[in-house]
């Protein structure tokens, strides 16, 4: 179901997620936000399932930040094209990994399968802010020219007071974009917010 809270909130929820095959064919994907302009995909948000060990889909030209959503975490082994070497150990639910789309990565699970929330956006003129969200959490929303979107994705059902006056109830796996300037404050449960800002300067 997705519906607005009010024209300058808009409420996603998972029911309403575009199911799509993974790139390399493994798995699919459930894509939650996706923009685009004439030269391509620019961001990307979507939430999957990781069942099996195995090397990511090559995202050349995209930058990822991967957060940990549930189970018992994987361990990521990137090589980049220049042949460096780097890992991370994603061990907690919002435990996060940033890396090269490009890169040639291995996922290695620990113990079974774990969902994840993946933040895709192009390398050249975006760039992604993301805050792993623990109530209580306060955070200041500040529209300007530069800012491509504000949203939240609720790894739990949470509560969110909108400007101290009003209630939001999430449910988990829902995906708030905020449009307005406003205060928010996380009151119960936990997630993730998503900043993407333009880098692009101006002719």
């Amino acid at each position: 179901m997705t519906f607005n809270i009010h024209s300058n909130y808009h409420l996603t929820t998972q029911n309403d997620y575009k199911r799509m095959p993974w790139k390399n064919g493994l798995g699919e994907t459930l894509e939650i936000y996706l923009s685009e302009d004439e030269s391509g995909q620019r961001y990307r948000i979507s939430q999957a399932a990781v069942k099996d060990d195995g090397v990511f889909s090559n995202f050349e030209g995209l930058y990822r930040t991967l957060v940990l959503l549930s189970g018992q975490g994987m361990q990521l082994s990137h090589k980049s094209i220049k042949g460096t070497v780097a890992e991370h150990c994603l061990k907690s639910p919002l435990d996060m990994a940033r890396f090269a789309g490009g890169d040639e990565t291995l996922a290695t699970l620990n113990n079974g399968s774990i969902e994840d929330l993946n933040i895709m956006v192009r390398e050249t003129d975006t760039k992604a802010n993301v805050s792993a969200c623990f109530a209580p959490f306060n955070w200041e929303i500040k529209i300007h020219k530069d800012r491509l979107l504000s949203a939240f994705y609720a790894n739990q059902t949470c509560t969110i007071t909108v400007n101290e006056t009003e209630n939001v109830v999430l449910e988990k796996n829902s995906f708030l974009n905020i449009k307005q300037n406003g205060t928010l404050c996380l009151m119960e449960g936990t997630g993730v917010f998503i900043e993407v800002l333009s880098t692009k300067v101006a002719e």
